[in-house]
């Protein structure tokens, strides 16, 4: 299959975001966790960290841009897939 024949199958386009994330879980906010943000559509993120939320686990997440000109961005959200890699972070 060329580049050519490929058909995007998503419904919205994600976008290549890498900055750092901050997150917490619904019901256990006293506790917040880190990882690093490398996707990021209308519907959904994708973040490596090295902690493994449920899925199902209805969390907060804060992305900090670098730099002063943009504020973070905060939204809710629930994990729908959570995979180890290579490096046994997950996502």
């Amino acid at each position: 299959m060329t580049d050519n024949d490929y058909q995007e199958k998503r419904g919205f386009v994600r976008m290549r975001v890498e900055t750092q994330v901050t997150y917490t879980i619904k019901n256990h906010e006293d506790v917040s966790h880190h990882g690093y943000s490398q996707n990021l559509s209308a519907t959904g993120l994708y973040m490596t960290t090295d902690f493994a939320p449920n899925l199902g686990d209805i969390i907060e997440i804060v992305m900090n841009p670098s730099g002063d000109r943009l504020l973070p961005f905060v939204a809710q959200g629930n994990v729908t897939r959570c995979d180890p890699d290579d490096n046994n972070k997950n996502m």
